[in-house]
């Protein structure tokens, strides 16, 4: 019954999100195109990473809904990294009181308090890592502001699941930026000057891991 709901809410908010992507409303007059992407990619891909997910979505409702709305949240700004480059404040900073809400009444239904507070402190130390990381790295070279504010909706989520699976969620999206890197590399569709999406590969990372046993 929770995977049933948990597809509905996917469906239903990946219709919903691909709606208001095509109305363009997220994009900056200065904003450089780099690629179109269909957003009605964002219904099957949402609804397919809730049946991947099955370990996640056999938690308790509250908690597959909740994390069902961070992957819907999640796929949006990945669409949008890719075409932009650039995630915007307009979805990234929301997700901070919108999934701090949704945490705490996860952590209350299922008296699970001290997963909130690993995910407090989780999202604090992600957001210092990838700020220094952005900081010491500035401009199109390094990490973005927006990843930044990515990193601690990201951390907090994973932190609430278990301390180690935030740090392993976070790391993989290195490892699979890097990877993603050296492939457009190897087949020429990126040269050493070339400014890559971070986002997507951050969502992917967090994602591989939010599927995965907790360690």
């Amino acid at each position: 019954m929770v995977l049933w709901i948990c597809l509905g809410v996917a469906l239903v908010l990946g219709v919903s999100a691909s709606l208001w992507l095509r109305t363009g409303g997220y994009r900056r007059d200065d904003d450089e195109v780099r690629r179109t992407i269909n957003p009605w990619l964002v219904p099957p891909v949402a609804v397919a990473g809730v049946l991947l997910g099955s370990l996640l979505w056999q938690q308790p409702l509250v908690v597959a809904i909740t994390f069902t709305v961070a992957w819907v949240w999640a796929l949006v700004l990945a669409l949008i990294d890719l075409e932009v480059r650039r995630l915007p404040d307009v979805l990234t900073l929301p997700g901070y009181p919108v999934f701090a809400a949704g945490l705490t009444v996860c952590s209350a239904l299922t008296g699970s308090w001290w997963n909130l507070a690993v995910a407090g402190i989780a999202a604090a130390i992600a957001l210092v890592i990838f700020f220094l990381l952005a900081f010491l790295a500035p401009g199109g070279d390094g990490l973005g502001f927006g990843d930044v504010k990515l990193a601690g909706v990201l951390g907090g989520l994973l932190g609430w699941l278990a301390p180690m699976t935030a740090a392993l969620g976070l790391l993989s999206g290195f490892i699979i930026g890097g990877l993603v890197g050296v492939i457009l590399l190897v087949v020429r569709k990126a040269d050493r000057r070339s400014h890559l999406s971070f986002g997507p590969a951050m969502i992917a990372g967090a994602y591989l891991w939010t599927i995965l046993p907790p360690i």
